[in-house]
């Protein structure tokens, strides 16, 4: 299940036809007072490695190093480039590859990393790459729901109510959710309806957080991760029955040498 852990000789006998080799990927970044540096990696990488307990899919190492520039000025933040970062996901697929796994799935944690790995996405086809590439850039998808069922708070998405439930759930050592002292105060998110601007966020969570961490419980954060790890073991079961997705992008590919 956690290819770290394994040895050549299981990764040489692991049948690669099938198997969905899973890359968690989340940020170091400002979470509040309270919440690790770490977190969003964290998360993915425990609901990525239960969701792979399940399907018989292997875990890489979480990548803590990430894109996270809209939060450098608080400390502990590292941030890649956005080219460096998609560089290094290109090369760490590539390797799989090398190893014998077609099927790949980037399990994202971190909002940030939202848009450049949809690029990435198009860049892989624009590369060629003869992988079956997989992203789910946007997770909270998958309990979006139960968020909309569970919150006490209106405003919710970092280090708030929801985040705070599910790492007090699964790494409680980490959280200080003592040193959360009121509601978060928020700037402008849009300065500009409608569109993005360079200042969106950097003039919005002016804490590092949102909402109100204090609403967070452990019995939130159970159901969360719950459900999280259920919707993954469901999208990666569907990957496993694809048998088209080569055949799709070869005939892409053949058509592109031809015009």
């Amino acid at each position: 299940m956690r290819w770290g852990y394994l040895t050549y000789y299981d990764i040489q006998n692991i049948n690669k036809e099938e198997t969905v080799v899973i890359i968690p990927v989340g940020s170091l970044e400002v979470h509040g007072p309270h919440l690790p540096l770490g977190t969003d990696a964290l998360s993915i990488h425990r609901i990525s490695l239960d969701a792979a307990e399940k399907t018989g899919s292997l875990v890489l190492p979480p990548l803590f190093y990430a894109y996270v520039p809209e939060n450098r000025h608080f400390c502990g933040t590292i941030t890649l480039t956005g080219n460096t970062f998609l560089k290094v996901l290109e090369e760490i697929c590539d390797e799989i590859y090398r190893n014998g796994f077609k099927k790949i799935l980037i399990v994202n944690g971190h909002g940030g990393n939202t848009r450049p790995l949809n690029l990435f996405l198009r860049e892989m086809v624009a590369k060629g790459k003869r992988y079956e590439l997989y992203i789910l850039s946007k997770p909270w998808i998958l309990i979006e729901d139960l968020i909309e069922e569970i919150a006490e708070t209106k405003i919710y998405r970092h280090a708030c109510e929801i985040e705070t439930s599910y790492m007090m759930y699964l790494f409680p050592e980490l959280c200080k959710l003592e040193r959360v002292e009121k509601e978060a105060e928020l700037g402008i998110e849009k300065i500009v309806e409608k569109i993005d601007a360079m200042t969106d966020w950097i003039g919005y969570a002016l804490e590092g957080y949102v909402g109100d961490p204090r609403k967070a419980t452990v019995e939130k954060g159970r159901k969360l991760y719950e459900k999280w790890v259920e919707g993954l073991v469901n999208i990666i079961e569907e990957i496993k029955k694809i048998k088209n997705y080569d055949d799709i992008m070869r005939r892409y590919y053949e058509r592109i040498q031809h015009t």
